[in-house]
C-alpha cells in the first residue's frame, strides 16, 4: 500500500544575505565569478550561511521494516540483522561463540543484500534491475555489503544458544548504495558552476523551497524526478548521484515532520511552496508540478549539485 501524503522539502537555507551576491564567513560580500573552481560544499557556505551551518531538527523516522531489517530513509542507512547456532557439541565455548558469531555475520550480509536489492532508484527500477544489467554495479554493491559496519556488539543469548550481529550500510556516501550506482547514473556532463543570479536572488528571498504533495501517495526513491504537467522533466536527480554523500551530509535526506522543520528559525520566514499535482511511475515516486510552478523547478534544478554537497535536500515521506 502507498503512503497517504508526502512532502518534498528542498532546503535552501537562506539566511539574511542583503542584497549582495554572496556573503562570507565573516560577513563580507563576495561575489563569485561563473566557472569559478571552488568547490561545491564550499559556495552553498558563503551563498547560503554567515558562519557554520544550522543544526537540523529531529524529524521522525521514514521507515521501510523488513523481517531481517530495514531501510532507514532519513537516517541514511539500510540495516540487517543474522543469527549464528553455537555448536552445544563443542566444549570450547570461545571458540564456539566466535564460528556462531561469524555465521552470524554471513547471514546478515545476506539479508543485507536482499533488502539493498529491493530499494527504489527510481520510480521505475530497484537496484537488482541495475546489478542485472551491469556487471560492474553487481560487483560494487556486493563489496559494499561486504564492508558493511557491525553495529555494536554481538548479543549473545546463552539460553538460546544463539548469537545476532547488526549490520549497516549507507544509502547515500561515495562508499555506500550511491557510490556504486554513481558510474551507471552520473550525467558526465553536470559540472559544478557558479550560481547564476537567478538562483542567488531565489536563495536571497526565500527561506526554502518546498514541493508539498498532498495526497497524491508518493513513496521515497533513491532519485526521485520531477515532471511538469505536460510531461516535460524538469530534474533527474540520479544525474546527481556523485554529489551525494560527497559533503558533510547525506545530501538528499527523507523526513516525516515538515512542520518541525520549518519551526527553525532559518526557515520559518518565507519558504517558496509549490503544490505537487500527482505522483507517476511504477512506483509512485516521481514528482508532477503545475506549469506555474516549473519556474522553481528550474531554480531547483540549478541549485541542486550545490544543495547535495551540503546536505540540504530534503524530501517529506510518511509512510
Amino acid at each position: 500500500m502507498r503512503p497517504r501524503s508526502i512532502t518534498v522539502f528542498a532546503a535552501i537555507l537562506a539566511s539574511a544575505c542583503g542584497t549582495s551576491t554572496s556573503v562570507s564567513g565573516s560577513g563580507r560580500a563576495t561575489a563569485v565569478a561563473p566557472g569559478s573552481s571552488e568547490s561545491a560544499a564550499a559556495l552553498i557556505g558563503e551563498v547560503l550561511f554567515s558562519g557554520p551551518p544550522p543544526a537540523a531538527a529531529a524529524p521522525r523516522e521514514v521507515l521501510e521494516t523488513f523481517p531481517s531489517g530495514e531501510v532507514d530513509w532519513s537516517g541514511n542507512s539500510v540495516r540487517a540483522t543474522g543469527t549464528g547456532v553455537l555448536d552445544p557439541h563443542n566444549p570450547n565455548t570461545a571458540q564456539a561463540r566466535l564460528m556462531a558469531e561469524r555465521a552470524a555475520v554471513v547471514v546478515a550480509q545476506r539479508n543485507l543484500l536482499e533488502i539493498v536489492e529491493g530499494v527504489r532508484v527510481d520510480s521505475e527500477t530497484r537496484v537488482e534491475n541495475f546489478m542485472t544489467d551491469y556487471d560492474v554495479i553487481h560487483t560494487r554493491v556486493q563489496g559494499v555489503v561486504r564492508n558493511a559496519r557491525q553495529v555494536g556488539p554481538a548479543r549473545y543469548d546463552a539460553e538460546a544458544g544463539t548469537v545476532e550481529v547488526e549490520l549497516q550500510m549507507e544509502i547515500y556516501s561515495p562508499t555506500g548504495l550511491s557510490g556504486a550506482l554513481s558510474t551507471a547514473l552520473a550525467d558526465p556532463h553536470v559540472s559544478q558552476e557558479a550560481l547564476s543570479p537567478q538562483v542567488r536572488d531565489f536563495l536571497q528571498q526565500y527561506s526554502g523551497l518546498v514541493i508539498d504533495g498532498g495526497q497524491t501517495g508518493l513513496t521515497p526513491s533513491m532519485f526521485p524526478r520531477i515532471f511538469d504537467e505536460n510531461g516535460n522533466l524538469l530534474l533527474d536527480t540520479s544525474q546527481y548521484a556523485s554529489y551525494l554523500g560527497s559533503g558533510a551530509d547525506a545530501g538528499l535526506k527523507f523526513i516525516s515532520d515538515l512542520q518541525a522543520i520549518l519551526d527553525q528559525s532559518d526557515l520559518s520566514g518565507s519558504p517558496l511552496v509549490l503544490s505537487a499535482i500527482d505522483a507517476v511511475g511504477e512506483y509512485g515516486s516521481d514528482i508532477v508540478i503545475s506549469a506555474a510552478g516549473a519556474g522553481g523547478g528550474n531554480i531547483l534544478k540549478q541549485a541542486l549539485p550545490y544543495l547535495l554537497s551540503a546536505g540540504r535536500f530534503l524530501m517529506r515521506v510518511i509512510l
